[in-house]
């Protein structure tokens, strides 16, 4: 006597099961580094902002950020006393943050010797997925925030 039983609808949707959740694993590992060097990215950019502020105060002389727009990057200076900038660092984001705008003027963020900025204001930027963030430069102290819209 041969045996004809075949495969249950129950062990056929177990199987399924089974795979796609195998299948997901990957995906869900994909999104979340991509959302850890978007978190990279925001956290070297705040440290660059307080370093200029930091480095304004102990050698007492000026530094900036000035924010590119147009190329998605910033660039650290530190002021000469000739009224020359020094290149410090120059860094385009590359992992989905853009930076939409900023109510600075001249989008350049200048630490005098105290550490306060010139003009405190607000950095207006994205991630990948469209979601604003906010970095604001508090007047007086130069202090950094980060805000998730």
């Amino acid at each position: 006597m041969k045996d004809n039983r075949g495969i249950t609808l129950v062990e056929t949707l177990l199987v399924i099961s089974i795979l796609s959740i195998i299948l997901l694993i990957p995906i869900s590992k994909v999104n979340m580094v991509l959302r850890y060097k978007e978190r990279q990215e925001l956290k070297e950019f705040k440290n660059d902002l307080n370093y200029a502020r930091n480095k304004a105060i102990v050698e007492s002389t000026q530094y900036s950020v000035m924010l590119r727009l147009e190329t998605n990057s910033y660039i650290v200076f530190k002021h000469r006393a000739s009224s020359v900038k020094e290149i410090i660092k120059n860094k385009e984001f590359t992992n989905g943050i853009k930076i939409k705008t900023t109510n600075i003027k001249g989008h350049e963020i200048i630490f005098t010797y105290s550490g306060a900025p010139a003009i405190a204001g607000t950095i207006y930027l994205e991630n990948k997925k469209g979601n604003p963030i906010e970095i604001t430069v508090a007047p007086a102290t130069g202090k950094v925030n980060i805000y998730f819209k």
